[in-house]
């Protein structure tokens, strides 16, 4: 698949921030090299589907894909703010993300992304439990430290492994 998209430094590169003519916001915050792929894989099943071969993702393109991209989040994450406020937290969190895109139209998305999220806290909780642990057992030890009479400091010089 030919692509004039990829390895171009001289329009920003991967990773630099390079603006719009005429816009004052950065539309290079999302990696370009993955805005890259999901145009490439998404160009590539629906050109096997239609009998097409040698795509060619210009510039312009990737640029458009990245600031609509950029576009649709600042746009979810506002929504979300305002669905924050309305609940009265200033916090925040995945159930106003996924409330802001259900009110937007798009609750196609909300299964994936409660999936994704569950996932996530899984994966997250066992370190969580490992860390909460870690925590329990250097609060032991100080306490432990404080009633023998020593200094936490003394303690950590003769090979505790708590910070």
């Amino acid at each position: 698949m030919k692509n004039k998209a990829e390895g171009s430094d001289e329009e920003g590169g991967s990773g630099s921030a390079r603006r719009a003519k005429g816009s004052e916001t950065p539309v290079d915050v999302l990696p370009r090299e993955i805005v890259l792929q999901m145009v490439k894989d998404r160009l590539a099943r629906q050109s096997d589907e239609m009998g097409c071969k040698d795509e060619v993702v210009e510039n312009e393109v990737l640029l458009a894909f990245t600031e609509s991209t950029c576009a649709f989040i600042n746009y979810v994450c506002a929504r979300a703010m305002d669905l924050c406020k309305q609940s009265g937290k200033t916090v925040v969190d995945a159930d106003h993300v996924l409330d802001a895109l259900k009110s937007i139209s798009f609750p196609q998305f909300v299964p994936d992304l409660e999936a994704a999220l569950e996932a996530f806290k899984e994966k997250n909780a066992g370190e969580t439990c490992e860390e909460k642990a870690t925590t329990d057992e250097c609060q032991k030890q100080d306490e432990q430290s404080s009633k023998d009479g020593k200094d936490v400091g003394e303690e950590s010089s003769e090979g505790n492994s708590c910070p």
